[in-house]
């Protein structure tokens, strides 16, 4: 299991202040950059030193990505909008409240300040293999060491499994499903809408909202 060592790797932080700089900075630097959200799954990355970017492009300062905006068929909700604000929402609590009651579902308070929309969709899994750098499927390896008699793998899949068991963790990912919400995402040459279940959770890149 993972060794606990809090000393974060040491890396430069860049904080873009639009969505065009952010998108700018991460072709720039490609795979030694990492995107970070409300930075909870994130920390957990860095602080286990399992995840060495030598970049972190930190999206908290980009307006653009943050909000809940009325539509002609629905909602917008930008990817930094934090998840306090979707449980709060009235107009989310009256028309869409599964998301509202599912957002509520994600860890503490104190979290559900901090932590954003876009971030809980994306998080990575919560495998305790994964997480400790073990070379499972997931990984690139070839083995599941949670699909095992003896694994851990309690809370992970039983039914419908490919090699790897482990399941998505977020709260709001099955709710925004079944609302057949879509997921706005924006690279340095086009803006594409796809669907959550299409759309791989586990994609680190930069989604200005989610619309339904």
């Amino acid at each position: 299991m993972a060794v606990i060592r809090d000393v974060m790797p040491a890396f430069e932080l860049l904080q873009p202040n639009t969505i065009a700089d952010a998108q700018k900075l991460l072709q720039q630097h490609g795979a030694d950059a990492w995107v970070m959200a409300g930075g909870l799954d994130s920390f957990d990355w860095l602080k286990d030193r399992i995840k060495k970017p030598k970049v972190l492009v930190d999206l908290s300062g980009i307006e653009e990505l943050k909000g809940i905006r009325a539509t002609g068929d629905g909602i917008e909700i930008g990817a930094m909008t934090t998840l306090t604000e979707v449980v709060t929402h009235p107009v989310i609590k009256e028309k869409y409240s599964l998301l509202a009651e599912g957002a509520e579902l994600a860890a503490s308070p104190q979290i559900r300040n901090q932590g954003t929309i876009g971030g809980n969709v994306s998080q990575d899994a919560r495998c305790w293999y994964y997480r400790a750098g073990w070379p499972c499927y997931r990984a690139g390896g070839n083995i599941c060491y949670a699909d095992t008699p003896t694994g851990r793998n309690r809370e992970h899949a039983i039914l419908h499994a490919e090699r790897c068991v482990a399941v998505n963790p977020s709260d709001s990912a099955p709710a925004l499903i079944a609302l057949d919400a879509k997921f706005v995402l924006r690279t340095p040459r086009v803006s594409e809408s796809s669907t959550p279940r299409t759309t791989s959770l586990g994609l680190r890149s930069i989604s200005p909202a989610c619309t339904y």
